[in-house]
């Protein structure tokens, strides 16, 4: 493995509860509706690579901007559907895609001002839900951590995925790629490399 990841050992940041977010709040009665807050990202902030969110994860460090804040939300969301698979109930993958949604919309202010053409490729998944599967990837590593049959292979794949994510997010400030309007719900998540003009698929195990 050519990159070390810290990860947490306390397992104090990995929640079994499971809550909605207080900033998205019900409008009235409507099932699965929210009024999110403002967008907080102005354009031509840099988008963020990994580290501020791994750093958030790991509670190295206080995330700050509203999108890290959304992208805690996801452990606790993944740990949910890791405790009890198919048997999670549907208000934990609505939550999932709210999230990824407002991250979405956070990334998008963000690469508002990045030139592109009409003829830049559209990478195939968005940014929140390479964001989502980062989390589920870290989660991964830090729960079997301990576990021999599971230690090799998750902190390879969280590994991939970070640079498949840095990568990515490289390609879009350059204006390589451009970021989807919208999240396709497919996960693993695809990235597009613009060097070989093919997708690369980040595998779920």
């Amino acid at each position: 493995m050519g990159r070390a990841v810290m990860v947490s050992s306390s397992m104090s940041f990995v929640t079994k509860e499971f809550h909605i977010m207080p900033s998205f709040r019900p409008i009235g009665s409507v099932p699965g509706a929210y009024a999110l807050p403002p967008v907080e990202a102005k354009p031509g902030w840099p988008l963020p690579d990994t580290g501020p969110f791994l750093r958030a994860f790991s509670g190295t460090e206080k995330p700050g901007a509203m999108m890290l804040h959304y992208a805690l939300g996801y452990i606790g969301i993944w740990r949910v559907i890791y405790d009890q698979g198919r048997d999670a109930p549907d208000t934990v993958h609505e939550q999932l895609a709210l999230l990824t949604f407002a991250i979405d919309r956070e990334a998008a202010a963000h690469t508002l001002q990045i030139p592109v053409t009409a003829d830049t490729p559209v990478n195939p998944s968005s940014f929140g839900e390479m964001v989502s599967w980062l989390a589920w990837k870290y989660l991964l590593a830090a729960l079997r951590q301990d576990l021999p049959a599971h230690r090799e292979h998750d902190a390879n794949q969280l590994v991939r995925h970070i640079e498949a994510f840095d990568r990515l997010v490289a390609d879009v400030q350059e204006g390589r790629v451009r970021l989807p309007e919208r999240a396709t719900d497919i996960y693993p998540p695809k990235t597009f490399t613009p060097d070989t003009g093919g997708q690369s698929r980040e595998k779920c195990r």
